[in-house]
């Protein structure tokens, strides 16, 4: 089945940058807030993953050249992890038992497989701030048949959906406004301060797998060092606006028809 699929808008400016602007949005709206122990869990996971001497995040981006410091790491992995507990708790709701998010403090060489596995799928999850509107899979890390390269030897490298979580969080512009978020040490009294602001209301789109290949096998890429509006692009990655992505309640009906 093809999906309806829509290419950024690109131009290049007087200083020869290429800058690339969205043609299909959808705006933000709240499906629920995030339970406070769920956004506990991700702060304590995010914290040790970041800071702790078993965590470890890698710093480079597959294809990048910017270093994220340990601020960066810790805002990318909190933001992460409240995205999995936004889909935990969205489909329990919905009468779908996911397993729990792992939260398990992975060193150097380890990660996750999937996300979540339910009745034979293979879910992975990505998130963003509320202001997101592109799903991005850096290139380097995907083949042409939307398999994950990195877990191709271990023999769990393919998807069969994808679901793109929005978290009202603001931990990321504060933290830039006091000059902390490219620092590799912070007070975690300052972290916890930023965390009880977050009101962690979420929305979540849906992403079949399908309409992952198509991006792919259309070589939809936002290229590295071009801009997308003002933000600088740090490695090439295929994209998918949210505008193309299905309503979440699509993969509900769906996965309540196979039970």
């Amino acid at each position: 089945m093809a999906y309806h699929f829509t290419f950024l808008k690109s131009y290049t400016d007087n200083e020869n940058k290429k800058i690339y602007n969205f043609t299909n949005t959808y705006p933000f709206k709240s499906l629920g807030k995030i339970k406070y122990e769920y956004a506990l869990s991700s702060f304590a996971f995010a914290y040790n993953m970041s800071f702790s001497a078993e965590g470890h995040h890698r710093v480079y981006r597959s294809g990048g050249t910017e270093k994220r410091k340990k601020v960066q790491v810790f805002c990318d992995t909190f933001i992460g992890k409240l995205g999995e507990f936004a889909v935990y708790q969205y489909f329990k709701d919905n009468g779908i038992q996911l397993p729990y998010p792992d939260l398990t403090i992975m060193g150097e060489g380890e990660w996750d497989s999937y996300d979540f596995t339910f009745e034979n799928r293979k879910i992975g999850v990505k998130t963003t701030k509320t202001k997101g509107n592109l799903l991005l899979l850096e290139t380097k890390d995907w083949n042409e048949n939307a398999q994950y390269l990195p877990n191709l030897k271990k023999g769990s490298a393919t998807y069969t959906d994808f679901l793109f979580v929005r978290v009202d969080t603001n931990i990321v512009s504060n933290l830039k406004q006091k000059w902390l978020y490219k620092n590799d040490y912070i007070d975690k009294k300052v972290l916890e301060e930023e965390f009880q602001k977050s009101s962690c209301n979420f929305d979540i789109a849906y992403i079949p797998i399908a309409l992952v290949k198509q991006a792919i096998q259309q070589k939809a890429i936002i290229e590295k060092d071009s801009y997308l509006y003002t933000t600088r692009i740090d490695a090439n990655n295929y994209y998918i606006q949210s505008g193309d992505m299905i309503f979440i309640s699509d993969l509900i009906k769906e996965l309540k028809s196979i039970l």
